[in-house]
C-alpha cells in the first residue's frame, strides 16, 4: 500500500501530464491547419504565378524587369520582342541602356538611379512607383517615344524593377500639332491691333494679346490669373464686371462703348464686343472680348455734327432754290412722259403687231411639219421631238411614204437644221422646206445623196449665193434616210429591205444587238458662199434587221450646256442614253430623252432648237 502523500504526487503528475498532453494536441491541430493553410496558399501562389506569367507573356504593352544593382535586363514579353524588333537573347542579359539612344544614355541612367534608390521612397512604398517619359531604340533604328511605368518587385533574392513601355508616338504628334497651333493661335491674336482678352465666368484673366498687355501696362504673365479690380481702377473694374455678367446671363453676344485712360492719362473710346466661349461638352467657360479704338471716328463723327449744324442753314436756302428748279423740272418731266407713254404705246402696238406675225408665222411653220404631237410617223414604233428655241425656229423635219405595188411601201425621212434660230432660222426653214419637195415629190428624186446635192444648188440660187455680189451666206445641215421594201406584215417584206443614208454635217444612229452606232454625214453644209455646187455626198446603206432602231438630230440636242461644270451634253452622252433605252417602247423613249434634256439643262438657257426623229422595226 503506497502512502498518502505519494498518492497525491501521483495524481498531480497524471495531471500535469494530461494538460500537456492536451497542449501538444492543441498545437499539433494547429500546426495541421497551418500546413493546410500554407498548401492552399502555395496552391494559390502557383496558380497566380501562372496566370501572372500568362498575362506577362502576351501583355499588350512591352514590359522589361531589370535587376536594381546590375541594371541588366533580367526578362521580357513578346510584345517586347516584337517592339524593338529583337529576339529574347539579343535582349535578356544586356544593360537597360541599350534599348535607349546612346546621346541620352546619362539621363537615362539618371532616371533609373532615382527609381531605384531607396532615398526617394516612392519607389519602395507599397503600390507606388514611377513614371517617365523616354525614348527606345529599335533593331532598325527607330526612335520611338514611350511612356514608362516602373514598379519595384523581389524575385527571389533579386531586388528587381518592371518597366512598362506604351507606345506615344502619335500623342507626341498631337502634342506638337496642338503646340503648333497654339503658337499660330498667339502669332495671329498679337498681329490684331485690337485689344483681345479672355476670362472665366469669374472674372479671371486666362489669355490676352499683345495689344492688351500694351493698354494695361503690364506684361501679359502678370495679367493671367488676374481680374479686373487687380489690374484697373476699381470703378473701372466694376463696371467691366457688369457688362461680362449681362453677357453671362443673357448668353448673347453684346457691343458696349467705353470710355478708359491709358496710365500716361491719354483718354481713349474703345468699343467692346463681348461673347461667351463654350468647353467640348456646351458649357460656358466664360467671355471672350474684341475691343477697338473708335476715339477717331467719334472725332470725327462730331465735327461732321458740327459742320451739319453750321452748314444747315446754307442747305434750306440751298434746298428751296432746289425745290423751285425741282417744280420746274417736273412740269417739263410731264410732258416729257407724256410723249414717252405715247411712244410707248406705239411700240406696244407695233410689237404686238409683230407677235402677231410670228405667231401666224408658227402657225405657217407647224403646218408643214407632220405628227408634232409625237404620234408615229407611218410606222407603228417612232417619235418626234421638236422643240424651237423660240416662237419659230430653224429645226424641221420631213416624212413621206411612196407605196409600192405590192404589199411594200418605201419612206424617206429627213432632219433640216438651218442657219440660227427664230425668224431668220424659220425663213431659211421655208426655202429648204420648199425645195425637198419639189425635189422629192415633184421631181420624184429618191436618192439621198442626189437630194443634198440638188437642194444644194436650191439653196444656194435662191439666196444668189452663186453671184459674187451676194450678201447672203446661210445656209443648212441635213440628214436624209429613203427606206425601201418595209411592209408593216413581216412576211410580206421585200428580201432587199435596207436603208439608205446620206447626211450634210448631221449623223445617222442606229440601235442594234445592244449597241448604238453612229453613220457620219459628209463634212460639207448645204448653202453658204463656200460651198460647192458639184460636191457628191456619200450614200451609206444599211441592211434593216427586226429590233433595229434609228435616230436622226439637229446639233441642238447634243449641243445644250448644263450640268455642274457648264459643259455640253455630248455625242458620247447621247448615244449611252440610246444605248441604255434602245430596247423601251419608243413613247418611253421619248419621254426619256426629254426628261434626261431639262434635268441637264437645268437653269441654263436653251442654245437651239432641239429636233430628235426616231423609227424603228
Amino acid at each position: 500500500m503506497p502512502l498518502k502523500w505519494d498518492m497525491k504526487d501521483e495524481e498531480k503528475d497524471r495531471d500535469q501530464l494530461i494538460k500537456e498532453l492536451n497542449r501538444l494536441r492543441g498545437r499539433m491541430l494547429r500546426l495541421k491547419v497551418s500546413e493546410i493553410r500554407y498548401r492552399r496558399a502555395k496552391k494559390l501562389l502557383k496558380k497566380s504565378r501562372q496566370k501572372y506569367s500568362v498575362a506577362f507573356k502576351y501583355a499588350k504593352d512591352p514590359i522589361l524587369w531589370i535587376e536594381t544593382q546590375t541594371g541588366l535586363i533580367n526578362n521580357c514579353n513578346k510584345t517586347a520582342e516584337s517592339f524593338l524588333e529583337k529576339t529574347r537573347d539579343e535582349i535578356v542579359g544586356y544593360h537597360h541602356l541599350t534599348i535607349h539612344p546612346p546621346e541620352k544614355a546619362e539621363y537615362y541612367a539618371k532616371a533609373f538611379k532615382i527609381q531605384t534608390n531607396e532615398t526617394y521612397r516612392f519607389a519602395y512604398e507599397e503600390e507606388k512607383g514611377f513614371s517617365y517619359e523616354a525614348e527606345i531604340v529599335t533593331k532598325s533604328g527607330e526612335i520611338i517615344p514611350v511612356h514608362v511605368t516602373a514598379s519595384p518587385a523581389v524575385l527571389g533574392k533579386k531586388q528587381i524593377v518592371q518597366e512598362t513601355f506604351r507606345n506615344i508616338t502619335k500623342y507626341k504628334q498631337s502634342e506638337s500639332m496642338l503646340k503648333e497651333a497654339l503658337a499660330f493661335t498667339e502669332d495671329l491674336t498679337d498681329s490684331i491691333p485690337y485689344l483681345i482678352f479672355c476670362k472665366n465666368r469669374d472674372g479671371i484673366y486666362t489669355a490676352c494679346n499683345t495689344a492688351f498687355s500694351k493698354f494695361v501696362g503690364i506684361h501679359r504673365p502678370k495679367i493671367i490669373g488676374k481680374t479686373d479690380m487687380e489690374i484697373f481702377p476699381k470703378e473701372w473694374g466694376r463696371a467691366f464686371r457688369k457688362k461680362d455678367e449681362e453677357v453671362l446671363e443673357s448668353d448673347k453676344p453684346k457691343s458696349s462703348e467705353e470710355w478708359v485712360r491709358y496710365p500716361n492719362g491719354r483718354k481713349l473710346l474703345l468699343d467692346t464686343l463681348r461673347s461667351v466661349y463654350r468647353g467640348h461638352d456646351g458649357e460656358v467657360l466664360g467671355i471672350i472680348g474684341v475691343s477697338r479704338d473708335v476715339t477717331e471716328s467719334r472725332q470725327i463723327s462730331e465735327a461732321i455734327k458740327k459742320a451739319d449744324i453750321a452748314n444747315r442753314k446754307n442747305i434750306m436756302e440751298a434746298f428751296k432754290k432746289a425745290t423751285k428748279n425741282f417744280m420746274t423740272a417736273q412740269q417739263q418731266l410731264k410732258l416729257k412722259n407724256i410723249r414717252l407713254n405715247d411712244t410707248l404705246k406705239e411700240v406696244e402696238e407695233a410689237n404686238e403687231k409683230i407677235m402677231a406675225s410670228i405667231r401666224y408665222a408658227k402657225v405657217i411653220q407647224t403646218s408643214l411639219l407632220p405628227n408634232l404631237d409625237g404620234s408615229n410617223i407611218y410606222l407603228p414604233d417612232s417619235f418626234v421631238i421638236w422643240m424651237p428655241k423660240d416662237v419659230v425656229g430653224g429645226d424641221i423635219f420631213f416624212k413621206d411614204y411612196f407605196p409600192d405595188s405590192g404589199s411594200c411601201n418605201d419612206f424617206i425621212f429627213a432632219v433640216i437644221d438651218c442657219t440660227g434660230h427664230g425668224v431668220p432660222g424659220a425663213f431659211m426653214t421655208m426655202i429648204a422646206s420648199s425645195g425637198l419637195r419639189r425635189i422629192i415629190k415633184d421631181e420624184g428624186c429618191r436618192d439621198p445623196a442626189q437630194i443634198l446635192k440638188q437642194l444644194n444648188f436650191v439653196v444656194k440660187t435662191s439666196l444668189q449665193q452663186d453671184k459674187d455680189d451676194t450678201l447672203s451666206d446661210d445656209g443648212l445641215d441635213a440628214a436624209i434616210c429613203f427606206i425601201s421594201g418595209f411592209s408593216p406584215d413581216e412576211e410580206a417584206c421585200s428580201d432587199d429591205f435596207r436603208l439608205t443614208f446620206a447626211g450634210a454635217k448631221l449623223p445617222l444612229y442606229y440601235f442594234h444587238n445592244d449597241e448604238v452606232v453612229v453613220i457620219k454625214g459628209d463634212r460639207h453644209s448645204i448653202g453658204y458662199k463656200r460651198s460647192d455646187l458639184n460636191f457628191d455626198y456619200t450614200n451609206h446603206t444599211v441592211n434593216v434587221e427586226k429590233g433595229m432602231s434609228f435616230y436622226l438630230a439637229s446639233d441642238g440636242f447634243v449641243d445644250q450646256l448644263g450640268g455642274e461644270k457648264r459643259r455640253r451634253f455630248g455625242t458620247r452622252r447621247f448615244r449611252k442614253l440610246l444605248r441604255e433605252n434602245g430596247r423601251k417602247p419608243f413613247d418611253e423613249q421619248r419621254s426619256v430623252l426629254l426628261q434626261a434634256f431639262n434635268e441637264y439643262k437645268g437653269e441654263y438657257e436653251r442654245q437651239d432648237d432641239v429636233t430628235v426623229l426616231a423609227f424603228g422595226f
